[in-house]
């Protein structure tokens, strides 16, 4: 565009003309600012913003969660969509799976025809713990899947029952008698749960017979198990309305959506350094925080072509920085802080290649 706008100016020779040519080429250039900025507000259906984003235009995307309506998959899915939809001129449909843990929603994502209208959201440490226990039902290479980026590296936090007779995370490591967990098989939870309770020694009893993330919290609050391991998305509501009390953070803690809920609550790391734990004890550790940051990415099936994986890795990347957005994530206390998708799929590779140092624990 501005070697041809060069060409345009040159072609002018009155002092008149040349002037009358730049302001033509500084208005277009205000008008595709104000179009890729989002500073309108709400989304629009018309038009679109990325480059190469013609591909897309006038088309519809499925996005699918993994999880049941009102867990991180599904709320991260349904504040990205609209504005994705607006940059590539296109409509995004979310579509809940919520079965085998997340799973089955992957499996669909990742079987479906590689070209960019089916993408979805990946459990990628509770799918590389399946890997590490050869559970049966993963259809899918992960190292080859076409990441799109992450909406933010969450803190994971155990938590228990406000009125458990465990209140710290020191307490646990000096139980009366084995402490009661519940979670998702095959969830992020489940993993971290499995590797930092046997890592650290914590006696205890895992109940891993929950579908989705509603049950699962529906089975805390009816007092079915005395600790739950989520990522912070999915616990915020329980910490901050005093029904559930946080004993541990895995990740970054400096989140602003979450600091006050944290206030004053250990960190892994923390803890860690308290007690002696063996070199293979805590390579454990170190890939459990790895993949505690891992657990909600935007991914569309392997084979996409690089020219849509970039659009949509552009448009993405551009959604979450509109104005617009980054407030609505604000109002639901989600953390936002786009992640490309080339450093996504470093970080998974390093995961994946790490992954045998968990298996003591998870198989």
């Amino acid at each position: 565009m501005q070697g041809h706008s060069a060409k345009r100016l040159r072609s002018f020779t009155s002092r008149k003309g040349r002037i009358a040519a730049l302001a033509a080429v500084l208005a277009s250039a205000a008008a595709l600012t104000a179009c890729s900025s989002g500073s309108s507000g709400a989304p629009s259906a018309s038009g679109s913003s990325v480059a190469g984003a013609g591909y897309f235009k006038g088309k519809t995307i499925t996005l699918i969660s993994p999880d049941s309506p009102g867990g991180s998959y599904d709320t991260y899915a349904r504040l990205f969509a609209p504005y994705v939809g607006q940059e590539l001129g296109a409509t995004i449909n979310v579509e809940d799976v919520p079965a085998a843990g997340t799973l089955q929603g992957s499996n669909q994502m990742a079987g479906s025809a590689p070209n960019g209208l089916t993408i979805g959201m990946v459990n990628v440490g509770g799918d590389i713990a399946s890997l590490v226990e050869k559970q049966p039902g993963q259809n899918f290479n992960m190292a080859k899947l076409s990441w799109i980026g992450q909406p933010a590296a969450i803190p994971n936090a155990l938590v228990t029952q406000p009125g458990s007779n465990v209140q710290s995370f020191s307490a646990l490591l000096h139980p009366s008698g084995s402490v009661s967990a519940l979670d998702i098989r095959n969830g992020i939870g489940d993993m971290l749960l499995r590797v930092i309770y046997g890592a650290f020694g914590v006696p205890y009893k895992l109940d891993t017979g929950f579908e989705a993330t509603s049950a699962l919290k529906q089975g805390f609050l009816a007092n079915d198990g005395q600790t739950i391991l989520e990522a912070m998305s999915t616990l915020y509501p329980l910490i901050s309305g005093n029904e559930a009390k946080p004993l541990l953070v895995i990740g970054p803690v400096q989140v602003s959506s979450y600091s006050k809920a944290l206030s004053g609550v250990p960190t892994l790391q923390t803890e860690e350094s308290t007690v002696s734990l063996s070199t293979a004890q805590k390579a454990a550790v170190t890939e459990a925080l790895t993949l505690s940051n891992l657990s909600d990415d935007f991914a569309a099936p392997a084979g996409l072509p690089a020219s849509e994986l970039t659009t949509l890795r552009n448009a993405f990347a551009q959604a979450a920085a509109q104005p617009a957005l980054k407030a609505q994530a604000l109002k639901e206390s989600l953390p936002l802080s786009w992640i490309g998708g080339a450093t996504a799929a470093g970080q998974v590779n390093t995961a994946l290649a790490n992954s045998s140092s968990i298996s003591p624990y998870v198989k």
